[in-house]
Parts: C-alpha cells; sequence; structure tokens
C-alpha cells in the first residue's frame, strides 16, 4: 500500500504510469471516479477510436460519469455530446461512451483504445474476460480498474494481484480514504459507529476482507444467542413469505436500538392465512417488516400477502422494491457487531432456524444470499427484511470529486 505521498503526486503517478492495465483499490471519496474520467481522456483520440466507461450499470454510469463527461466537453465545438447514448463525438468520429455491464450484449461487437471498469468487484468476471479483453487485442488498448474491495470471491482481487506481480503489464496501487485528501480523518473515525468492523476496513481502508463466505460473518453463538432478555414495549414480526417454509421472528427492541429476538415462526406448505393466526398467538396489531414482494397478489389468495397480515389486524412497512442481498447483509452484520465492539442482537435458543442460518448461509458467486438450499436463508431473509428498514447502513453510493 501507497501511504504518507502527496496525493496529487500520487494521482501523477498512476497517470503517466506505462502499465498497460492499471488497478486502483481505493476506499470511498478517494476521487476514483474523476481520475479514472482523466486518464481515459488522456492521449491524442485517433480517428473513429472508441473509449468506454463501464459502470456495474448503465443507470449508475449515466448518474455518476455521464455528468462529469459532459462537463469536461460542454461548450467544446468540435465534440457533440450525446444524451440518448451517454456518449460524446468529436469531429474525427472518436467516440466516448459510457456502458453498463448489466447489459452485456450491448457492449459486445466493437474495438476499444482505452476502458475504464469501475466498482470492478461489482461485475462478473466473465465481462472482461470474455467481453472486454478481446476488445482490446487489435488496438492493443489498455484498461483501467477502478473499486473498492468485496471480498475475494468476486474477481476484483485476482486482478489487483496482477499488479503486484511484477508482471510489465499490470501495475496495482491501494489506497484508504484519509490518502484521497477529500475526507478528514476525524470524519472518518464517525463511521466507525454506523458500520461493522469489517465493512468499515473494507469502504474506508480499501482491505479485501474475508468471511469463510458466510453471510452473517459477525454471528458468534457464544456472543449472540441468550435465554436471558426483558420483554419489551416495542416489539414487531420480520416475515418472510414462502409455501415452505413461511416464516416469521418475534423481535422486542430497547431503548438503546439493541434487540432481541424471542419466538420463531415455521410452516410448511402454509399459507399467509395461516401465518397470521400462529403470530397473533404472540403479538396482535403490531407492526410487521415482510418481504417487500407481498405487495403484489399471493398465489394462493386474490388479496397480496400484506393485505391478508393487515385484515388479522397487523401494520406493514416495507420498501417499495427489495432491498439488495448485500444491503441487508451489510444491516445485519453491522447490528450483530459493530465496528466498535457493540452487540445490537441476541436471540433465544428456541430460534433454531434462525441461528441455522445465520451459521451456515453462505453467499453466492456474486455477494449475494446462496439459495441453492430451499430449507436455509428464510429466517436469515425475516430478520434482515427488519433489520435493513429499521437499521439501514449508510447506502454505498460512488460520488465524483474535482482535484
Amino acid at each position: 500500500m501507497t501511504t504518507g505521498l502527496n496525493v496529487d503526486v500520487i494521482r501523477e503517478s498512476i497517470l503517466t504510469d506505462a502499465s498497460r492495465y492499471k488497478v486502483v483499490v481505493a476506499g470511498r471519496r478517494w476521487g476514483k471516479t474523476t481520475l479514472a474520467l482523466i486518464w481515459l481522456l488522456l492521449s491524442q483520440f485517433m480517428p473513429a477510436e472508441r473509449r468506454w466507461y463501464i459502470a456495474p450499470t448503465y443507470r449508475q454510469g449515466r448518474m455518476i460519469a455521464f455528468p462529469l463527461l459532459k462537463r469536461l466537453f460542454r461548450g467544446l465545438d468540435s465534440a457533440k455530446i450525446n444524451e440518448s447514448n451517454l456518449s460524446i463525438i468529436l469531429n474525427n468520429g472518436a467516440e466516448i461512451s459510457i456502458k453498463g455491464a448489466d447489459n452485456e450484449d450491448s457492449l459486445r461487437g466493437t474495438s476499444l483504445a482505452k476502458v475504464v471498469l469501475d466498482e470492478y468487484a461489482y461485475m462478473r468476471p466473465n465481462v472482461w474476460q470474455e467481453i472486454v479483453l478481446p476488445m482490446l487485442a487489435d488496438t492493443k488498448g489498455q484498461a483501467m480498474f477502478i473499486g473498492t474491495p468485496d471480498g475475494y470471491t468476486n474477481g476484483f482481487y485476482d486482478i489487483y494481484s496482477k499488479g503486484l506481480n511484477n508482471d510489465e503489464d499490470w501495475r496495482s496501487w491501494q489506497f484508504k480514504t484519509v490518502e484521497g485528501g477529500f475526507v478528514p480523518a476525524d470524519e472518518v473515525e464517525k463511521m466507525r459507529g454506523n458500520m461493522d468492523e469489517r465493512v468499515f476496513r473494507q469502504e474506508f481502508e480499501a482491505t479485501f476482507e474475508t468471511a469463510s463466505n458466510r453471510c452473517a460473518y459477525n454471528f458468534n453463538r457464544d456472543k449472540h444467542v441468550t435465554k436471558d432478555y426483558e420483554p419489551s414495549k416495542l416489539i414487531y414480526f420480520g416475515v418472510d413469505y414462502n409455501v415452505d417454509y413461511n416464516t416469521a421472528l418475534l423481535i422486542h427492541e430497547y431503548t438503546d436500538s439493541t434487540i432481541h429476538v424471542s419466538h420463531e415462526i415455521r410452516l410448511s406448505n402454509s399459507n399467509t392465512e395461516e401465518l397470521s393466526k400462529h403470530m397473533k398467538k404472540l403479538a396482535t396489531e403490531v407492526v410487521v417488516y415482510p418481504d417487500p414482494a407481498g405487495k403484489a397478489r399471493s398465489t394462493q389468495s386474490d388479496k397480496s400477502d400484506h393485505q391478508i397480515m393487515r385484515d388479522h389486524g397487523f401494520k406493514i412497512r416495507a420498501r417499495r422494491s427489495h432491498p439488495s442481498h448485500r444491503a441487508r447483509l451489510n444491516a445485519l452484520n453491522r447490528k450483530l457487531l459493530d465496528a466498535n465492539g457493540k452487540v445490537g442482537v441476541t436471540i433465544s435458543p428456541n430460534c433454531k432456524w434462525l441461528i441455522r442460518d445465520l451459521e451456515q448461509c453462505t453467499r453466492d458467486k456474486y455477494g449475494g444470499i446462496g439459495k441453492s438450499d430451499i430449507t436455509l436463508t428464510h429466517a436469515l431473509d425475516a430478520v434482515s427484511y427488519a433489520i435493513e428498514y429499521k437499521f439501514p447502513v449508510l447506502r454505498r453510493e460512488a460520488v465524483s470529486v474535482q482535484w
């Protein structure tokens, strides 16, 4: 890791480095987007050549990178800004375009002189290996990979490692957020209380973290499972709808924002009507934090799952759309154990399926919740719907900065 250098010297060394493939691993708000765009635009544009900035999704590219790109070219007679396809066309036919890795077919069939792959940890490895890399062959084109780590399993670490192995084509750099010069050290420290320790190191110190691929990597039976708890005045349910297995968890919340999961309902070959009746035996007229998909009409009734529960006196609180698996897992793990060592969740030992999920559920190869075992994840989903809604982690957003 490079430390203790003037930030402008660091950036200039990256821009002028002769390596064909550059990998910049950095914490949030370090200035990755601006650096990558400047690198993309460096050097003379040859007639009809193409340079692309690929974001994880087309929407992210439109919101984050394209406004900066337009600002750089606005007012130049030699450049035509095309808002509909997020591109800049120069007088000699050269093109700079923003693309999204979520539409792989739109990336095929052309050659590239330069390409940036932004937040590479959130792209499927085949985007580079099978699609983008061959597009650089006839031009002997260059690539820059930028982003914040997200574990070891998504390919970003492998790409980063290439630049550490004396390969003359590859060069890698790694920087903490504070080394970017945009976020004061005291502000970074304030983030510790809002993130669990592992995510803090990943997001602000740009470290590749391992969790043995467990979804609930902060769960520890000795710390989190206890018979001792006090009933709370504030109680609510987390719910996951399924025919197999309908699941509800009764949660107590205390004045210090810690929670205790006291009861678990798990029904096989069931429906929302039956689940609601079981829930009413534990608590009535309380809030339910369910699967957001329950707002659609149930396959077992003309009513939605949400409406069935409303008919039983429950109050529904749910996102308009599904929060991502990563958002739910980040919120869950931060609540289990935050960066300051505070345990925010305890669980009664009778909640055996929740405990099993927290110990056994693993991530899939894209970092989401693995769903290959149909007996698992239902209690994990139920508790994480409630926790993500009540205690969300700060949204991860790529932010453009100028230097």
